[in-house]
């Protein structure tokens, strides 16, 4: 039986609504998905829940489609989340258990709520908020699903297309066609939200399923919660999701086509709903990038890993780029080919010769000179043979005016590149516009060790 339109109380706004989909035996475990994204877009995977065994509540966050009040990001989920489940377990077709679901903010949403005394599992894919913030892909989540009560699918692409470089809206939020709340983002945007996902993640004593993509700005954070988790089961893969990054038609990224993530957390559910094991499910697998090799092992780096130092070319200490605001460097769409920078001077790229094999995040240690207090952007690109460029991953560190000591962290990343291929470790100031450019001319000077530069974190021993 599907319902729709079902009326769920909530404190402060009456009711948010929700669909129910109910098997044909009853009274069952509840999987419950509470999203700002559209109940449609899930009801494939009901229908697929509830043909297992499994009742399925899908409910609009508030201030979100059907919900009454004002979606806020961040603030309302551990009310509303608690309110519905008290709910779900009142009704005569629940067994009493729920188990929690989500994607990106449907996966925060999921851990507010997990402290439940109903919750038995909780199946979290590339959870928000994302331990990176990309200015340029924190706008297009806000501006088309974080803000307002509908999605606005497009319209970042054509305010964009009338804002080239978004120079207007990075100068000045009221130029953008919708309201984007404090801008820019910084690295404590999310902090609060992020500290109370990850307590709950902490204090939850059920089976646990991580999805993550070392694509994903949220990989760090992915992996984070799962390190914490009591019971989990990590799977880090390579995957796109309209929820991660835009594939553009330029894309040059190769994304494997198995195993399905939703595939992957479906059967996760339905085992733990028929009171199975789910942990014997999927088990851990990790893939590594470049290779694009799956691998039977646990995702999470080592604790405390083996920093190793890689060679660089060229082999000099001394480097310096000058900055030009009227031109910065670009950052290109997520899954550009990014040889069309090759060219350019305003960067400092370092190149080591694979192989390379490692897990975790890189890091960058060298001592630099500023002109100016700016954003310093560190950033691991894979050169294939033939020449493609993809950016793996990236770190940023802010820079004072003055001499400094710097390291900066990479975001984590599993890669294996064989000997053919090239690492470029690039040195921007700024990333325009995945991170901000400085809005003055500058030069920053490098004094760094190319033998000792750029540190790799040694694979865990059980990866083959």
């Amino acid at each position: 039986m599907i319902s729709i339109d079902v009326p769920i109380p909530a404190d402060g706004t009456g009711q948010l609504p929700a669909d129910v989909f109910l098997p044909e035996r009853l009274p069952a475990p509840v999987v419950v998905v509470r999203t700002p994204y559209g109940t449609p877009a899930l009801w494939p995977e009901a229908e697929v829940l509830a043909g297992a065994g499994a009742a399925v509540v899908l409910q609009d966050l508030r201030g979100r489609y059907r919900s009454a009040g004002t979606f806020s990001a961040g603030a309302d989920e551990s009310a509303d989340g608690h309110a519905a489940l008290d709910w779900i377990a009142r009704q005569s077709w629940s067994d009493g258990t729920s188990l929690l679901y989500g994607t990106a903010y449907e996966a925060y949403a999921a851990w507010c709520a997990a402290d439940h005394p109903s919750v038995r599992g909780v199946v979290s894919r590339q959870p928000w908020p994302p331990g990176v913030i990309a200015v340029d892909e924190e706008l297009w989540w806000r501006t088309e699903l974080g803000t307002g009560r509908h999605p606005r699918p497009g319209l970042y692409d054509l305010a964009a297309a009338r804002d080239p470089g978004l120079r207007g809206v990075l100068a000045d939020p009221a130029n953008w066609p919708v309201a984007i709340g404090p801008w820019p983002p910084t690295p404590g945007s999310w902090k609060a939200q992020e500290r109370r996902a990850l307590t709950r993640v902490r204090a939850a004593r059920v089976p646990t399923l991580h999805l993550g993509s070392w694509y994903c700005g949220s990989a760090g954070t992915s992996l984070r919660q799962a390190a914490l988790a009591r019971q989990a089961t990590v799977v880090m893969g390579g995957w796109a999701s309209p929820l991660t990054h835009r594939l553009q038609q330029e894309c040059a990224i190769e994304v494997p086509d198995e195993p399905d993530p939703s595939d992957l957390a479906l059967s996760w559910l339905a085992t733990a709903a028929a009171k199975g094991d789910p942990r014997e499910v999927t088990g851990d697998l990790l893939l590594t990038l470049g290779a694009d090799r799956w691998h039977e092992a646990n995702p999470l780096p080592p604790a405390g890993p083996t920093l190793e130092p890689v060679p660089v070319l060229p082999r000099a200490r001394r480097h310096t780029l000058r900055h030009d605001p009227g031109d910065p460097y670009p950052s290109l769409p997520h899954s550009a080919d990014l040889s069309v920078l090759a060219g350019r001077d305003d960067v400092v790229r370092l190149t080591a010769r694979p192989p390379a094999r490692w897990h975790g995040a890189a890091r960058l240690r060298c001592e630099v000179t500023a002109e100016a207090p700016t954003e310093l952007v560190a950033t691991l690109v894979h050169e294939r043979p033939g020449g493609t460029r993809v950016r793996l991953c990236d770190g940023t560190a802010p820079l004072t005016t003055g001499t400094q000591e710097v390291e900066v962290r990479l975001a984590p990343v599993a890669a294996e590149l064989p000997e053919g291929h090239l690492l470029h470790l690039e040195l921007t100031a700024g990333r325009h516009p995945r991170h901000r450019a400085p809005s003055r001319s500058l030069t920053l000077t490098f004094d760094l060790d190319p033998d000792t530069a750029l540190l790799l974190p040694r694979p865990r021993k059980e990866i083959p």
